[in-house]
């Protein structure tokens, strides 16, 4: 997915976030806002955003030296989720439908996204919950995924945000475990998933966890590693969490189902969701605003 001038703005917020994350000094964060002002006006707009994006933290951590600003911010976020783990699965246990209860709980856990909600807490979890519990799914959807899980020898699932992981554990126990490799960045990149979010979360505990050799966010198949990228080919399914992943390989020929809550109006405009929906979209399953 080609990247929309929409994206532009939401790239300079994001860069003096980014910025202001890693460093207090005034100095250095301007020359990332600069840094990134010349990146804008040179860029390719028919790269994906998450990969300009992916550019933007690659400057921002060479000019703070800064190798991780989001750790803490991740880390409380994680904590957070655990806490309401529990209540969470005793909801997908006692739902007439477990796997599309855990299907909306990984979805609406996007909410969770602090670059899009940086004051995200508790309060957030909650309506997550609730979000789920309120707004239904594409029953057409649904049934393609199912049926795809069942079909599939091997399953690629690509984490998204750290906080959410621990949603994505939700769903990951309603699937064939056996089947699942779960994929998190090669290094950190703003707030995606990498191997010690995954242990964190538990997943590293049910299911094999394997890295993509990358520190851009969504998944850019160009800056992966060659092993990633087997497997990536290999896989019969894969389940991309996230907008980020959505925008990144929206355009690839693969079996891909992608899972994610339509943030920003440039979803508005590729797809037709309003801002807020929950997507499931993937197999046969034609988008449903």
């Amino acid at each position: 997915m080609e990247t929309y001038l929409e994206c532009l703005p939401c790239m300079v917020n994001q860069a003096l976030e980014g910025a202001r994350h890693s460093t207090d000094d005034e100095r250095t964060q301007q020359e990332v806002l600069r840094a990134f002002m010349r990146l804008a006006a040179e860029a390719d707009l028919q790269e994906s955003s998450p990969r300009l994006i992916g550019i933007v933290h690659r400057v921002i951590r060479d000019l703070t030296g800064n190798p991780d600003p989001y750790s803490e911010a991740k880390e409380r976020l994680n904590r957070m989720a655990l806490e309401h783990y529990d209540r969470f699965k005793e909801l997908v246990r006692d739902s007439p439908d477990p796997l599309g209860t855990a299907i909306g709980l990984a979805i609406t856990g996007n909410a969770l996204d602090f670059v899009v909600n940086a004051e995200a807490d508790q309060s957030d979890i909650e309506a997550a919950a609730q979000r789920c519990l309120t707004i239904p799914l594409d029953d057409g959807a649904l049934r393609e995924f199912q049926r795809a899980v069942e079909g599939a020898r091997r399953i690629l699932y690509l984490g998204d945000n750290a906080g959410e992981i621990v949603l994505d554990r939700l769903l990951i126990e309603q699937l064939p475990a056996e089947k699942i490799t779960f994929v998190v960045k090669g290094s950190p990149v703003v707030n995606d998933v990498t191997r010690s979010d995954a242990v964190a979360a538990g997943i590293a505990d049910l299911v094999e966890v394997i890295d993509n050799g990358s520190d851009m966010p969504g998944t850019i198949l160009k800056d992966c590693s060659d092993s990633f990228l087997r497997r990536f080919r290999e896989a019969d399914l894969i389940i991309s969490k996230g907008q980020g992943n959505y925008e990144s390989l929206s355009d690839e020929e693969a079996n891909i189902f992608f899972l994610f809550q339509a943030k920003c109006r440039v979803i508005t405009l590729h797809l037709g969701y309003a801002v807020g929906s929950l997507v499931l979209l993937g197999g046969q399953a034609a988008p449903q605003p």
